[in-house]
């Protein structure tokens, strides 16, 4: 991951990576079977990395909620920091990783794994507010985390153009369409 991280997928050089992680090339063979399934395993801890972060401080604002006005104001809360330029390189990292997984069948299985999971995750912390009325049983909660997640990972491009006023204008109109699709206003 740090050799990605510094000089991208070209720098993968198998040899020495073998000798710094102190084993031989066959060992790293054995565990990844070629180069490629040492990208693609590389490039998927990089996406659940850079998204558990966020899943995780998301999961605890929501399970940490009493009511349905302090839960929208706990959701509101975590995706400003979800939205934040301090996350901004994740959100860069997961653009990477979901470019090249376009043309890896493997690694776009990883990363839909990784997003289902979190949005399994999403859902059960949501659970409470379900069954406590503060959110209709009838939201697809998962569906709503696994949009969401697109969304976020679009952000990308609004960082591009470098404009914030655009990214602002972005961050108010998601946070928005989110808690709609959550609370159905």
């Amino acid at each position: 991951m740090e050799v990605i991280e510094q000089g991208g997928e070209v720098a993968i050089r198998t040899n020495t990576i073998a000798e710094e992680c102190g084993v031989t090339a066959p060992i790293l063979y054995r565990a990844f079977t070629n180069r490629e399934g040492l990208i693609v395993a590389a490039q998927a801890e990089r996406y659940r990395r850079s998204t558990a972060v966020a899943v995780q401080y998301l999961v605890s604002y929501i399970e940490n909620s009493s009511s349905r006005s302090e839960l929208r104001g706990n959701i509101a809360a975590a995706l400003d920091f979800i939205f934040s330029v301090e996350r901004a390189e994740a959100r860069r990292l997961r653009a990477e990783v979901i470019g090249s997984a376009v043309s890896r069948p493997e690694l776009r299985a990883a990363v839909a794994a990784t997003d289902l999971d979190y949005a399994r995750q999403v859902a059960e912390a949501y659970g409470v507010a379900v069954q406590s009325g503060w959110v209709a049983a009838s939201v697809d909660i998962r569906g709503v985390a696994l949009w969401a997640q697109g969304v976020i990972n679009s952000r990308v491009t609004i960082e591009f153009n470098g404009d914030p006023a655009v990214a602002a204008a972005w961050d108010t109109l998601t946070k928005s369409a989110i808690l709609a699709a959550i609370f159905g206003e």
